[in-house]
């Protein structure tokens, strides 16, 4: 059993409690079944599992609904009250109506409605040393979760997304990004626009290439770098071939002749955030 509205405080004895026909839940509901919605920077997070990254981002909240039923400690409940004071809106839901609601068979009983900040290239912070991670065409949305965590664990400086299959606010992105996708700049932009960014901040593009001679442990990553990712089936799109890039590859021992593109993309950011650092030790 959860705490009931007395047990809550004085604070949530104002709060509501919403059917499905509400605006704000049909618009959650939309937004979980990845439906498009008029605002694509709208995106919903089921339970409280990136609490922390959600404050210390200043992620704006737009609504906040729970169910009582899932507050089950005074952990749970420090949380809800945290998050509902600078939620611009907050309600309930009934258990039904929660289970309804949740992608998952569980079910977490709370959802925040929020918005991703809005980023251009302008917004990317240029120094001695950068590394970006380009996403030309990727299509599964877990893979895209993965580099962006990676490339935030790494601290990196952000990703930047070309011909999108995936919307930003994909549910399976953003779970599989653990909230690194709202923890640092990922811009969407044109691929020529970018090119042409990238060439006047004087960017050096990276790129795997399977008949690279270049391993990817010894490329030099100093300055400024852009790593670009392709396509899980087809690869990087033709343009980038107009351009002067470096090509490395990642040497595989065994029979598989490549990777995961998240793993592949984790492996080399790690290797660039590591050489920019001047942490990268190699023997003999």
């Amino acid at each position: 059993m959860g705490l009931d509205i007395e047990e809550l405080g004085e604070e949530f004895s104002h709060l509501k409690l919403v059917s499905s026909k509400d605006n704000s839940i049909r618009l959650i509901n939309g937004i979980i079944k990845n439906k498009k919605v008029e605002d694509e920077d709208l995106f919903v997070i089921e339970g409280l599992w990136a609490y922390e990254k959600i404050i210390k981002s200043n992620i704006r909240i737009i609504n906040f609904v729970f169910c009582l039923e899932f507050i089950k400690n005074k952990s749970i409940l420090d949380m809800v009250k945290s998050i509902s004071m600078i939620a611009e809106n907050s309600c309930l839901i009934s258990s039904n109506l929660c289970k309804r609601l949740s992608s998952r068979d569980s079910g977490e009983g709370f959802f925040l409605l929020c918005s991703f900040p809005k980023y251009d290239l302008k917004d990317v912070n240029l120094k001695e040393n950068n590394l970006l991670v380009i996403l030309d065409g990727l299509e599964k949305p877990g893979n895209i979760g993965t580099i962006i965590r990676s490339v935030d664990g790494a601290g990196g400086d952000g990703v930047i997304i070309c011909n999108s299959k995936v919307r930003k606010t994909n549910q399976k992105l953003i779970k599989s990004s653990m909230g690194s996708s709202f923890m640092l700049p990922v811009v969407s932009s044109d691929i020529e626009l970018l090119v042409r960014w990238l060439k006047s901040n004087g960017f050096k593009i990276i790129v795997t290439d399977l008949k690279a001679s270049n391993n990817y442990y010894d490329a030099n990553y100093k300055g400024r770098i852009a790593i670009i990712v392709g396509n899980e089936i087809h690869g990087i799109s033709e343009i980038w071939n107009k351009y002067e890039c470096e090509r490395i590859i990642i040497p595989m021992f065994g029979g598989a002749d490549s990777l995961n593109v998240g793993v592949a993309a984790t492996m080399i950011v790690y290797e660039a955030s590591l050489s920019q650092k001047n942490l990268g030790k190699r023997i003999g």
